[in-house]
């Protein structure tokens, strides 16, 4: 026992980063299944990658999910498809097609993104104040809640992180054989990140490009000069070579993609960035960009400031994100006008760009910011803290500095673990009953029904249906492709089910899924037919009836037809299947 706590002591960081990253996974992981944010591109991207971890790696697709729902000339804007493969890895190794095991990927990257932080940090503070920043980020409570489910954005915050912890060090790096391997983490998490979300993509070049020109200061014609120099620029062609080899190792399906399909996905991303934002002028979208961007930061420090109309009530936590946010970047001009460590002044210009640039790229779009734009920032609020710990240092000396520091650090922890308490309490409640959820915060209709609600009411279809009966439910329009997965997961052959249409189908079964406070009145109005109710069961905040229509015309020819699925991708079965033809023909 002496020997432990002696290494305890001696270990005492890793001891403490282990113990955050522990109690950071279990706030995660707690009721992970059955809490699940499972809802339309969540099942969507189930149903797609489902097939391919049952009959293949064939049927993974070449593109990733859209970006938006807007209708481009040439379809629709995908992402890259790297998400979709590791979600196909985590089907592999786990055996299994259920929701909760396509979300352990985002879980997984959310929880390396915290010792991630905690190296970036310690590239400019000491260990104690690093570990301050780490706590604070990893128990955020937004921060959690983008780690509870699967979406492409979610797994961003790493590898945005990863991508500019190699930066830095590549900038740094005196060693050429490290170097190389700096430029390739570098590399990596950019070119992951940027197949996450456009965002991410327009963030990580934006913010990477800004600091190698301030870091090279590639604007003075002296250093444009000497990168035509022999040996330096043999070394920017190798370099340049490396990041192009991972390009290609991470874009060759959207190279492939694009390429048989006439650059589609191309002119698609081209039309977006042409195409206008919201129509407002450049005043109010920046005043719009400001408030927004100060309410979501408001809401990644303490957890606060999520609901518009309490806005007024939240004073104290806009007060102290505005004098985060205002101390950070003055400490930071402020540092940056003395003469200090180059590794040091690269982390205050990344800060400042990171900053800088994700605003810019927010204010075209600043009516139209959600929370998930601000993945890309997740980290920032607590590093400027860290630089306020470091100027109380300065100023108090460090036995004064620590314990306000640790006071505002416990003061962020405890504000958010209580934000997170609050919502596990409303997740908890929900399960039983119509409780109103206000805290689940990743879309505008926050109901809140978690795959516990769905699966249940799923079971409930299941066990009540008839043999040889086709089933027809109703549900509002975020739940049909859950359901839908749900019931395939049932992996009964005989099962026929279809969104419900009124119809001659003679063998026709209905259900009808509404909020438990509604009942019946969302098919009533939709269907304008007399209903005569069979069984009916509340699952939380739902409520799932067996129904009749009683005046239905019934038809003893009709026809049952599935319902299509995406058609407008190209999956490696597809490319693989044209070569062999080719070949055939040779």
């Amino acid at each position: 026992m002496h020997k432990f706590l002696c290494y305890i002591k001696k270990n005492w960081t890793i001891t403490v980063l282990l113990a955050i990253i522990l109690v950071a996974f279990f706030v995660r992981f707690y009721k992970f299944d059955e809490w699940l944010y499972f809802k339309m591109d969540q099942s969507r991207d189930a149903l797609l990658i489902s097939r391919a971890v049952n009959d293949g790696p064939g049927y993974l697709p070449l593109l990733g999910a859209r970006a938006g729902s807007t209708k481009l000339k040439h379809g629709f804007l995908r992402l890259g498809p790297v998400f979709y493969y590791f979600q196909y890895l985590s089907g592999k190794i786990f055996n299994s097609t259920e929701p909760y095991v396509f979300a352990y990927p985002d879980l997984f990257f959310s929880i390396l993104a915290i010792p991630t932080l905690y190296l970036i940090s310690r590239l400019y503070f000491s260990r104690k104040y690093s570990l301050m920043i780490t706590a604070m980020y990893a128990f955020s409570f937004i921060i959690i809640q983008y780690s509870r489910f699967s979406w492409n954005p979610n797994a961003l915050q790493f590898f945005l992180l990863l991508a500019f912890y190699g930066l830095l060090k590549m900038l740094n790096e005196p060693n050429k054989k490290k170097r190389k391997w700096w430029i390739a983490t570098w590399a990596t998490g950019a070119v992951i990140g940027s197949q996450l979300h456009f965002f991410g993509f327009f963030s990580l070049m934006g913010i990477s490009g800004l600091l190698i020109i301030f870091h090279f200061k590639l604007w003075s014609r002296t250093e444009i000069k000497a990168c035509f120099e022999e040996k330096l620029l043999k070394k920017i062609v190798t370099y340049a070579g490396i990041i192009i080899l991972v390009f290609l190792i991470f874009y060759i399906p959207v190279i492939i993609s694009d390429s048989r399909k006439n650059f589609q996905n191309s002119k698609n991303f081209i039309e977006a960035i042409g195409s206008k934002p919201a129509n407002k002028p450049l005043s109010d979208k920046i005043q719009k960009g400001i408030t927004e961007n100060l309410k979501y930061y408001c809401l990644i420090t303490t957890s606060q400031c999520y609901e518009n109309s309490h806005m007024q009530k939240e004073w104290p936590a806009i007060v102290l994100t505005g004098a985060i946010l205002l101390g950070g970047f003055i400490l930071i001009i402020r540092s940056l006008k003395k003469e200090i460590d180059p590794l040091k002044k690269d982390f205050l210009l990344l800060l400042l760009t990171w900053v800088g640039i994700f605003f810019i790229i927010t204010i075209p779009v600043s009516f139209q910011l959600r929370p998930r734009f601000f993945i890309v920032v997740f980290a920032v609020p607590f590093i400027f803290l860290g630089l306020i710990f470091n100027y109380l240092e300065e100023r108090l000396g460090k036995k004064k500095a620590l314990p306000v520091a640790l006071f505002l650090t416990a003061g962020i922890v405890g504000w958010n673990s209580h934000g997170t308490y609050q919502w596990f309490k409303e997740q908890a409640k929900s399960q039983k009953s119509a409780f109103s959820v206000k805290r689940t915060l990743i879309l505008k209709n926050k109901d809140g029904v978690t795959l516990g609600e769905l699966q249940r009411v799923s079971d409930y279809i299941y066990a009540h249906r008839k043999t040889g009966a086709t089933i027809y439910y109703y549900v509002k329009p975020e739940h049909v492709r859950p359901i839908d997965y749900l019931l395939l997961q049932k992996q009964d052959k005989s099962l026929k089910f279809s969104n419900m249409k009124l119809n001659g189908d003679p063998q026709a079964q209905f259900f009808a899924i509404t909020p438990a406070k509604s009942g019946l009145t969302p098919v009533t109005k939709k269907f304008k037919e007399a209903i005569a109710i069979i069984s009916s069961q509340q699952i939380g905040q739902l409520k799932v009836w067996e129904i009749a229509f009683p005046n239905r015309f019934i038809n003893p020819n009709f026809k049952f037809k599935a319902t299509a699925g995406e058609k407008d991708r190209l999956y490696w079965k597809d490319v693989f299947s044209i070569k062999m033809k080719k070949n055939t023909k040779q």
